[in-house]
């Protein structure tokens, strides 16, 4: 394999962006490139909105693509699914720029890494002009560090199905006055939901942070909403009354001024330690009395109470 990020790519990519060389970004790719997390991935796979080439095979950083559907194209078609072993894992590095698209896939088993700074020009960012950023089947996917933009109502992230996934320190808002939803999903099961924003700063703000959708067979099950700041109009965490959650965490979450902070008509989650200001209720639970522990809540701009059950 061809190993090619020396100092003169970290040169390149610091020019690129001065606050990722401030924060030490190259010095983290010289990490990731030479030592750390090289033996821990089959392959990694680079993507760069501005000096990349759909042509280049997106094998190394001085080859990469410009297109992340070209990079999943690419990598799924470098893998013998037949005999895949689902501890193997890929890699795909962004560099931060806008990348106007509507990605019809995740990747299986494989992460999606930003390596830009949190913002609106510094980041690696999923923006299309219209529509949903990623649609499809999550399974052994990993959001890291990225910011994901709509234009339009609905989803950012529409996920029929969700499975042994995880989404960390990204950031999802909306371009235009519209109620979109960060991630919306039919089933899911083990998905780890941390450190993200929901953020907007528009007059029309975001829907929802979390959709889990309900019906038969439907699960939030094993799933984790954990240390997010979660801003919306409607409901920071909605789940079904026919979406089964079993086992499902929410916990230690800031959700700012939607008309209901966790709307769980299922009853299945447990929620303990959140902040929540809303304009209706903020937990609305189907088992309150015994499944919300020690959250710190504020109703119609009442006050702020801390209780055993809201």
């Amino acid at each position: 394999m061809d190993i090619t990020w020396n100092s003169r790519m970290r040169r390149r990519f610091n020019r690129m962006n001065p606050a990722a060389e401030a924060a030490g970004f190259g010095e983290m790719l010289d990490y990731i490139w030479n030592g750390g997390l090289w033996g821990r991935y089959r392959q990694m796979w680079w993507v760069d909105q501005q000096g990349g080439n759909d042509s280049n095979d997106g094998k190394s950083a001085d080859r990469a693509k410009q297109t992340i559907a070209a990079a999943v194209t690419a990598r799924n078609a470098d893998i013998d699914w037949s005999t895949w072993n689902e501890v193997l894992r890929d890699a795909i590095f962004l560099y931060p720029g806008v990348y106007a698209e509507n990605l019809t896939a995740f990747p299986y088993h494989c992460d999606v890494i930003g390596l830009g700074m949190r913002g609106t020009d510094t980041a690696a960012e999923i923006h299309p002009s219209t529509g949903i950023c990623i649609a499809g089947t999550m399974l052994g996917t990993g959001l890291y560090n990225l910011r994901l933009e709509t234009n339009s109502a609905g989803p950012i992230l529409d996920v029929g199905i969700c499975n042994n996934s995880r989404i960390q320190d990204c950031t999802f808002t909306n371009g235009a006055a519209v109620g979109a939803t960060a991630v919306d999903t039919d089933n899911c099961t083990h998905l780890w939901f941390e450190n993200n924003d929901v953020e907007s700063g528009q007059t029309t703000g975001m829907a929802y942070g979390l959709y889990f959708r309900g019906g038969a067979n439907k699960y939030a099950h094993n799933v984790r909403i954990l240390a997010n700041r979660i801003q919306c109009t409607t409901a920071g965490v909605f789940i079904q009354n026919t979406c089964t959650a079993s086992q499902c965490i929410i916990a230690h979450n800031l959700i700012y001024r939607p008309t209901k902070g966790i709307d769980d008509n299922n009853g299945g989650s447990i929620c303990y330690g959140n902040f929540i200001s809303a304009s209706s209720d903020a937990i609305e639970h189907a088992n309150s009395s015994t499944q919300c522990i020690d959250n710190r809540v504020i109703n119609n701009a009442t006050g702020a109470k801390e209780t055993t059950n809201t």
